[in-house]
């Protein structure tokens, strides 16, 4: 992300829309390092940047700043470019009407049901257990539950997909996003989904599950959007979230080019430790760290498409030398985060009020 390729513009978000961050938006500690300068935003077009990161000696949170000011920060999403349309040609729909099926299998399972084939299927998912973690992870655990599906909260739905999947298995869900057509797509399912943030909830709600899937990481406050999921929840109720890790193996190795960096949209990445004084901080009793399978084959491919962009090859030769590594760095990536709770390139976590 440090440079451009040949030919391309750099979109430089306007001077005025901006705003400094003189202590760390979590802990409010003022002694700061400089983690990344020069990041480029390949992810949206035209690209942007640059931009620049501190990590906080006190709580390890890592921080953009400068940053774009609330009143602006919307536009960083208009033209959010996420590979969508590198996903559409006939292999990719093929792999995903696969996951599908396997995913149908999988959960009617798990859930309690399920016929011979589905058994069968289940088993041989359970055997290639990264996929399994995978799978658990996209259900966000709500499997995991000792009691009774019960009302659950979405925040950051999107088009509805997991509320759909969660009313599919009992769940009385509720989403909520700032994405006016995203919401309306949800709507136009039958989902109950509210525009706006979760201000938009009423405070007298109550859920048994929240959910936060990478959502943590876009916000200003992140510290006061926990505290008001705790206040939302009933007593015994559980919030999961998921956020990049920022001493995960894939920033050791990628650096500038890691995926989970993404700024301007990722306002602050957090660590294992400084995510559990967060929750604690704010009520929640029992944190458990759970594991989400392919993240690191995931994060690694994604990481090497940026790396692509910010170093283009010039030559066959380096080309396949690149293409060599990447199939190490991938693979020694997923084999880290299966086995080191630290290092591991998502943090993913059920918090118990």
């Amino acid at each position: 992300m440090t440079s451009q390729s040949p030919g391309s513009t750099l979109w430089k978000w306007p001077q005025d829309r901006m705003e400094k961050v003189d202590a760390c938006p979590v802990c409010g500690g003022e002694d700061a390092v400089t983690l990344e300068e020069g990041l480029v935003d390949y992810m949206s077009k035209p690209a942007s940047g640059p931009w620049s990161m501190n990590k906080c000696r006190l709580c390890g949170v890592a921080y953009l700043s400068p940053r774009p000011d609330r009143a602006s920060i919307s536009q960083a999403y208009i033209n959010y470019y996420t590979h969508t349309s590198e996903k559409d040609d006939l292999v990719h729909r093929y792999l995903r009407s696969i996951k599908s099926v396997l995913s149908e299998k999988y959960f009617a399972v798990v859930s309690g049901s399920g016929s011979m084939v589905d058994r069968i299927v289940y088993l041989v998912i359970k055997l290639l257990f990264p996929l399994s973690l995978y799978f658990d992870a996209k259900s966000r655990h709500i499997f995991n539950l000792k009691k009774q599906p019960g009302k659950l909260l979405d925040i950051g739905c999107g088009n509805g997909e997991f509320l759909k999947f969660a009313e599919h298995y009992g769940w009385q869900a509720v989403g909520v996003d700032f994405d006016t057509e995203a919401v309306k797509e949800a709507r136009s399912g039958g989902l109950d989904a509210r525009l706006g943030d979760i201000d938009v909830i009423d405070s007298g709600e109550r859920y048994d599950y929240i959910t936060l899937s990478h959502v943590v990481e876009h916000v200003y406050d992140p510290v006061e959007l926990l505290r008001t999921c705790y206040g939302l929840l009933n007593h015994g109720g559980v919030l999961w979230l998921e956020t990049p890790n920022i001493e995960s193996m894939g920033y050791a190795y990628y650096k500038s080019n890691w995926r989970g960096l993404e700024p301007p949209r990722h306002i602050m990445l957090f660590n294992m430790k400084s995510l559990d004084e967060i929750l604690l901080k704010v009520g929640f009793q029992m944190i458990e760290q759970e594991n989400h399978g392919l993240s690191g084959v995931y994060m690694g491919l994604s990481s090497e498409r940026i790396l692509s962009k910010s170093d283009p090859c010039k030559s066959r030769l380096k080309c396949i030398v690149r293409k060599a590594r990447k199939l190490l760095r991938v693979m020694s990536l997923e084999i880290v985060q299966l086995s080191s709770k630290r290092r591991r390139e998502f943090l993913t976590v059920s918090a118990t009020r």
